[in-house]
């Protein structure tokens, strides 16, 4: 009897169509949905890693990637004002915005109160986060119209830039006045990758999703989850500890970035060189920055991989004060089921590589 034998090129190609195509915006976010969707989706990363989501432009390639996604997860606007528009032009609601499920910890710019460990670690429960919100009400639907009425983050995002941090006297008026402990940046912290527990939401609401789109792998994304879980978890405590060593130790950020990082592990930071990563602080700024290493026996002061670190060369220069890199991105971690523990304990050795 004659069997006719698909092509092997053919049988990869019908593979490759299988898989659920997932666009994601930054490197972080990657490293969730790689973990939980493995083998059977295919992620196409927007902003390339040696790159800030602070001033990308969407080209018309990125257009067409959005148009042919099955899901496409990003982190808000107000990181990724980008994305706003052409996700409201799609003709299908697709998306899965980070900062606006109902579980996800959102902190303010300038705000210190460090997370509670032990309540943490011991329980890793998102009550004390959350106010009891359901997981389970939140995944599907959202609105966009209805889901920033609390925090409109185009208005304080783009308008505080223009208005008080394009010029060098507006930055050093506004650092002498309130130091850099407030910082100038107002209303929510984007950077919600930086704690666990925000990674744990996504990756709940990532799972949730993608077995919606894709219900014949399903088991294999809550396996993959339930391993994602225990990965951060274990992450987790470990960088709580070795963090605990240097909590004290005073220093300085290149930018507004590490809130969420620092407060969960009772981090000292003393502030940032810039109001803005794409602004450098005027003379009398960097004058007034030196004065508050000195005031504060500042030991480092971090640059980033993805913007110059002259400035910081210049702060310390003729001082003992050391230097090393942060990357919050997690430029050179590898994509797959424990990138994000990686990126967690690759951040904890950059600040305790500094701080000791």
């Amino acid at each position: 009897m004659f069997k006719y034998v698909l092509p092997a090129s053919l049988l990869l190609s019908v593979s490759a169509f299988a898989q659920t195509q997932v666009v994601t915006s930054v490197k972080p976010v990657s490293m969730i949905v790689s973990a939980i969707g493995g083998e059977h989706i295919e992620v196409q990363q927007l902003v390339s890693n040696q790159a800030s989501p602070h001033d990308f432009a969407m080209r018309p390639s990125d257009l067409r990637k959005l148009d042919q996604a099955d899901l496409v997860v990003w982190v808000g606007e107000s990181l990724e004002t980008f994305m706003e528009k052409p996700l409201a032009n799609l003709s299908a609601k697709k998306d899965l915005e980070w900062m606006a499920l109902n579980d996800a910890f959102l902190r303010e710019f300038g705000d210190k109160e460090a997370h509670n460990h032990d309540e943490h670690h011991e329980d890793h429960d998102h009550d004390e986060h959350h106010e009891d919100h359901d997981h389970d009400e939140h995944h599907e639907d959202h609105d966009h119209d209805e889901r920033h009425e609390d925090h409109d983050h185009d208005e304080h995002h783009e308008d505080h830039d223009h208005d008080e941090h394009h010029e060098d006297h507006d930055h050093d008026e506004h650092h002498e006045e309130h130091g850099h402990e407030g910082h100038d940046h107002s209303g929510t912290d984007p950077h919600v990758w930086l704690d666990p527990v925000n990674a744990k939401v996504l990756a709940k609401a990532v799972t949730e999703r993608l077995i919606s789109i894709d219900p014949e792998h399903k088991q294999d994304y809550q396996t993959n989850f339930q391993a994602f879980m225990s990965s951060v978890e274990h992450a987790d405590h470990d960088v709580a500890e070795r963090l605990a060593g240097v909590a004290e130790v005073p220093y300085f950020v290149f930018h507004e970035a590490y809130g969420y990082f620092e407060n969960h592990y009772g981090l000292n930071n003393k502030g940032a060189i810039a109001l803005s990563p794409e602004r450098k602080p005027g003379a009398k700024t960097v004058a007034h920055i030196r004065e508050e290493i000195e005031e504060h026996n500042v030991s480092c002061v971090f640059s980033e991989p993805q913007f110059s670190p002259a400035i910081v060369e210049t702060l310390i220069d003729g001082t003992n004060v050391k230097t090393a890199v942060l990357d919050p991105l997690g430029t050179n971690v590898e994509l797959g089921a424990d990138s994000y523990a990686m990126f967690l304990t690759g951040l904890a050795d950059q600040y305790i590589s500094c701080l000791k």
